[in-house]
């Protein structure tokens, strides 16, 4: 018997993390540039969402909810990276973004597969 561990979660709590501490370090971005605030606070709660259905989840098979969320933080985190590398402003954080949510949709992946 092998036993399930759920990789999603720790990544997921990452992703907010980051998230959150971007936010929290500049609070001026909302007066400055509230789109790109808003599109930070709207990655947040992605991130959270995530976070909490697969600690919710554990480390059975994730639903079809999570499946879709996990593919679509994913996406954006990859279109987020395009975006930053088009305009020659890729940070490291961008991609630990990409790298986060790619961990989190494949343990969904992997978890769908062998529950």
């Amino acid at each position: 018997m092998t036993t399930m561990t759920n990789l999603a979660f720790p990544a997921a709590l990452a992703g907010t993390a980051d998230t959150l501490l971007f936010l929290v370090r500049r609070p001026s971005l909302f007066r400055s540039a509230p789109g790109r605030a808003f599109g930070s606070v709207a990655f947040l709660m992605v991130w959270m969402t995530l976070a909490a259905r697969t600690a919710y989840e554990g480390a059975g098979r994730p639903t079809s909810s999570t499946m879709a969320l996990s593919g679509t933080a994913f996406a954006g985190n990859l279109a987020m990276l395009g975006i930053h590398l088009r305009h020659r402003m890729a940070a490291p954080r961008m991609y630990l973004g990409a790298a986060l949510s790619g961990v989190v949709l494949a343990d969904c992946i992997r978890r769908s597969r062998t529950a």
